[in-house]
């Protein structure tokens, strides 16, 4: 694990594949990798850690941004021996002479981008054996869901009908009121052509002889290696213990109520605070006003001098001072 993590948060979507750091790495030993890619590396969490394991074993490190935030172009400042691709996934490997022994996909999560990134890498690899491929999120929420970071990179024929700013739960394969939010997610889950895993299903259906396995943490990890590849028993005993683990599983399940329930909250908490700004505002604006006055002497007239409110108790309360 890279020394750059800190410590475990369950409030945090844990998005980052660095979190699984522990179970890629004796994979890569087990396939031998000495050259890799990385499609889709975000901040460089995972990125740093792939460096600080493979440098020292003379091992061609590559990433893929688009647009690169300021978190991965210091990776890139503190590793030299890093190259830095600003491009798509499809783009970055047209500019490969000759495929990585090992590619790392976790770009944009939906069919039609994971479908064309795989298909050229079967391409690239021709007669020759795939790489050993590895993917994020091929459990929920993106396992049978597309999302998209930029829909306009998609033909409108290959999208799904999509939800904007919209926000999703387990168990529910429409949108939801509250949960994990989205720019832009498929309108419904399931079906044909929808997801991350489903790509890799149907990729694994159209090109044969290939072998899956899912580690159900963190919104799930996917291993995919050809069964005749000579590293093939190695890289399945070492994944092997994880391979839709029942217990991962069910931990996992826990792990995303918290996340849903947290931003649920979230949303409830900020939309009593935006009520209590339009109290405090109105309130505020009732002050001023002369009619407020008149209506605390008549009060005061009426109740033998003790009126129902005064002025000076709604300043007090807008204040924040304490009922006396």
């Amino acid at each position: 694990m890279s020394s750059q993590t800190a410590e475990p948060n369950p409030i945090q979507w844990g998005y980052s594949l660095e979190n699984v750091a522990e179970i890629m790495q004796p994979c890569l030993e087990a396939r031998g990798t000495t050259s890799l890619l990385e499609i889709g590396s975000f901040a460089g969490e995972l990125t740093e850690s792939l460096l600080e394991w493979g440098t020292p074993k003379g091992v061609d490190i590559a990433t893929v941004e688009p647009l690169p935030p300021e978190d991965l172009r210091k990776v890139v400042s503190r590793h030299p021996e890093l190259t830095l691709i600003e491009d798509t996934g499809v783009g970055a490997l047209d500019s490969f002479d000759g495929l990585p022994d090992t590619v790392i996909i976790d770009g944009d999560h939906n069919y039609f981008t994971l479908t064309q990134e795989l298909d050229k890498i079967a391409e690239l690899a021709g007669e020759n054996q795939l790489p050993l491929l590895m993917f994020h999120d091929v459990c929920w929420p993106h396992e049978r869901r597309d999302t998209y970071y930029a829909p306009d990179r998609v033909p409108e024929s290959e999208r799904q009908p999509l939800a904007e700013k919209c926000t999703i739960e387990p168990g529910n394969p429409g949108v939801s009121d509250g949960g994990l939010p989205f720019d832009w997610a498929a309108a419904r889950e399931g079906g044909p052509k929808n997801g991350v895993l489903t790509a890799i299903e149907d990729f694994m259906e159209r090109r044969g002889g290939l072998r899956l396995a899912v580690v159900p943490v963190f919104f799930g990890f996917g291993v995919l290696w050809e069964t005749a590849a000579p590293y093939s028993d190695a890289v399945a005993a070492s994944i092997a213990p994880y391979d839709r683990n029942p217990v991962m599983q069910r931990a996992e399940a826990n792990r995303v109520a918290l996340l849903v329930r947290t931003h649920k909250d979230a949303k409830t908490i900020r939309e009593q605070n935006q009520r209590i700004a339009d109290y405090e505002e109105l309130l505020g604006r009732m002050l001023q006003s002369s009619a407020l006055g008149l209506a605390e002497r008549i009060s005061r007239a009426r109740q033998r001098g003790n009126p129902i409110f005064t002025r000076q108790e709604i300043g007090d309360r807008l204040e924040g001072k304490p009922r006396q």
